[in-house]
């Protein structure tokens, strides 16, 4: 398939990774949708990005619930005749906690934020794209995924989940013309995390610029051979 203006569905589209990402895939002239579950998400990127909205569609969804997800691809599916990319950036993190004091709801929270919403929107694009022969997925693991740490039980196994999960859906559509990748960043520059670690070497971190065109590469017909990687976008941390 010719890497040029393919249908791209980025969930957590209006976040920052999410807005360097949705850049970098206009800048190819895809189109390009994102999904949103809150008013304020779709009012802050279009503040933030005003040279891109227009050329944006916004799509309202609950990533952690089935149904939810189902009408959201088949309207996307409606509006665009077909679905090419996937990419799932939707994700959270509740840290600090030790385990034997960690809530029920916030591990929960973890889970499906993170893990969940990564296995309802895959399962809801792969028969798609195995119909069509073609797709390109690609999900937001973490560095934390690879190993437990304390205080971080809920978001490791969540991030670590999406990495196996990853692999075993690469392993089961691999001979049907589909790439399923996840990317795993450690500490990205954002506004947000300079705010929490302001005595942190900030030049040291992933800008989310760099990781949005590892994402746009491992989507790319160049990067065909790869499937079920789990790539490190650590920066220099």
């Amino acid at each position: 398939m010719l890497n040029q203006n393919r249908n791209v569905l980025i969930t957590g589209g209006t976040g920052i990774l999410g807005s360097a990402v949705t850049k970098s895939y206009l800048a190819k002239d895809d189109n390009v949708a994102v999904t949103y579950l809150f008013d304020d998400e779709v009012e802050r990127f279009k503040q933030h990005n005003p040279e891109i909205c227009e050329d944006v569609t916004f799509l309202f969804a609950n990533v952690t619930e089935e149904e939810a997800v189902q009408q959201t691809i088949q309207t996307f599916i409606n509006q665009f005749g077909h679905l090419d990319i996937l990419v799932n950036i939707v994700g959270g993190f509740v840290g600090g906690i030790l385990a034997a004091e960690l809530e029920q709801d916030r591990w929960d929270f973890m889970m499906d934020l993170n893990l969940k919403s990564v296995f309802l929107c895959c399962k809801a694009v792969v028969p798609h794209m195995i119909e069509r022969g073609f797709g390109k997925i690609v999900n937001v693991s973490a560095r934390a995924g690879l190993k437990g740490e304390a205080g971080l039980s809920a978001y490791c196994v969540s991030k670590g989940g999406v990495r196996t999960f990853t692999e075993s859906l690469a392993a089961e559509v691999m001979d049907s013309g589909i790439n399923v990748n996840c990317i795993m960043p450690s500490i990205m520059d954002t506004p947000m995390n300079r705010d929490a670690m302001p005595d942190e070497d900030h030049r040291r971190w992933v800008k989310t610029d760099n990781v949005a065109r590892v994402i746009c590469f491992l989507t790319s017909d160049d990067a065909s051979i790869i499937n079920g990687a789990a790539i490190p976008v650590y920066g220099r941390v």
